[in-house]
């Protein structure tokens, strides 16, 4: 009875609620979740390798004369310009980096991801039973809903959450979606719906769409349009799959106008900014062990938050590094690169580190080459090639509307006045 009140009180203040999904709901992408990451395999790689991840280690403990430096918190950064300057590379340097004030959490937030990483570490280990490297899902729910249960269900806990559990295995990920799904906030709402589209798993983005169901559909629209223009077509394609589960008939417009748009690989001339040089987006990925210095300020003192070593290429990983006293270390709460999401894969020559290890994947935008521009000229009277986030948006407006127009986008303009189609 509760639940059927605060429904009622949603739709009389004029919010659009996200239907049920389908339980047999239809998908566009039938790769499985290692085909996927077979398919990520091959994304272009930034950022240090190991030898280079050694020698900024070297530089920042033991300096030119023996004697540690103070070094400045953006060091990494400052040491990847060079390299890249050395090595005649500057497009190394293209990522997508967040400066301050929005790189750096204030005090509070900091504290809070302080005490709540610390805490998620702890039940993660306490969740692995004897003789398996695998938490216990359910003994890892059950302990997350213990004493800190009320700071688990807050929005400050979204990024704790989704950067520790994102990379385990099916079962964490599990448990993931339904502590997100616990979090009754705009955040925990976009997290999910970012887990509907970016998860490899199939299992796992059908849970974050149950999860999803009674959630406010103006909280997480944005998400799914924006991923149905990802550089990397599955994205489009999960996304397309999540607006016909959802039923969200009222984005029907927008689809039709993203008919119009060109393929999300071509180049494009940025709205801002005085630079009018043509610009591309595409997907990269970087190793998260060999990459904490790029990604995070330095810590100079014992007192920084959100304290994590930095693991030391040619040593074996330290098994306590979020806990270690001795050693190089970076802080959490100033990022200066922030992933899509992060997917465990393979290395090849690992060393003395494991041969499965972390890639985060993000969205970097660089100059377009003039073989890319030439491409992406129209010839005259062909039509364009289409391309897969297109056939994305074409799969959810048909299951959308039950409707097939045809693949011409002025076929679908009707639905601009009439979004569910009638006649």
């Amino acid at each position: 009875m509760r639940t059927a009140i605060v429904i009622l009180a949603i739709c009389a203040s004029g919010l659009t609620i996200a239907q049920d999904p389908d339980p047999g709901m239809k998908r566009r992408d039938k790769s499985s979740d290692e085909d996927l990451r077979k398919q990520l395999l091959k994304v272009k790689e930034f950022g240090f390798d190991q030898p280079a991840a050694a020698f900024l280690h070297k530089l920042l403990t033991e300096g030119d004369n023996g004697q540690p430096p103070a070094p400045q918190p953006n060091a990494g950064h400052l040491f990847y310009a060079q390299l890249a300057r050395n090595n005649g590379k500057l497009d190394m340097t293209i990522l997508p980096w967040i400066l301050e004030p929005d790189c750096s959490l204030g005090k509070d937030l900091a504290e809070r991801m302080h005490v709540l990483s610390v805490d998620l570490r702890r039940h993660m280990r306490a969740a692995v039973p004897p003789n398996d490297v695998r938490p216990d899902p359910d003994k890892l729910s059950m302990s997350m809903a213990g004493e800190r249960r009320t700071e688990w269900s807050s929005s400050e806990a979204v990024p704790t959450i989704v950067q520790m559990l994102q990379v385990e295995n099916s079962a964490t990920r599990q448990v993931m979606v339904q502590k997100l799904a616990d979090i009754k906030s705009k955040a925990g709402s976009v997290a999910l719906a970012q887990r509907a589209v970016f998860d490899l798993s199939s299992d796992i983005r059908a849970k974050a769409l149950e999860a999803l169901a009674k959630t406010p559909q103006d909280e997480i629209q944005h998400v799914f349009l924006e991923a149905l223009r990802y550089p990397w077509p599955p994205v489009a394609d999960h996304a397309a799959e999540a607006l016909v589960a959802l039923k969200l008939k009222t984005l029907v417009p927008e689809l039709v106008g993203l008919l119009a748009e060109p393929d999300p690989k071509f180049p494009f001339v940025p709205k801002t900014g005085k630079d009018k040089a043509p610009v591309v987006r595409e997907m990269v990925r970087m190793n998260h062990m060999t990459n904490c210095c790029l990604c995070h300020a330095i810590s100079g003192s014992k007192d920084d938050l959100v304290r994590g070593r930095v693991p030391l290429p040619g040593q074996e990983m330290p098994p306590e590094y979020y806990q270690a006293q001795t050693g190089l270390f970076v802080r959490a709460d100033t990022t200066y690169l922030r992933q899509d999401f992060s997917v465990v894969q393979p290395v090849e020559n690992p060393g003395k580190w494991p041969n499965l290890q972390r890639f985060d994947y993000l969205i970097r935008t660089r100059k377009a080459t003039a073989l890319e521009i030439g491409q992406a000229t129209p010839k005259k009277g062909k039509l364009p090639d289409p391309y897969p986030q297109r056939e994305s948006v074409l799969f959810a407006l048909r299951e959308l509307t039950g409707q097939d127009r045809g693949d011409a986008t002025e076929k679908w303009f009707p639905l601009l006045r009439d979004p569910v189609g009638k006649k």
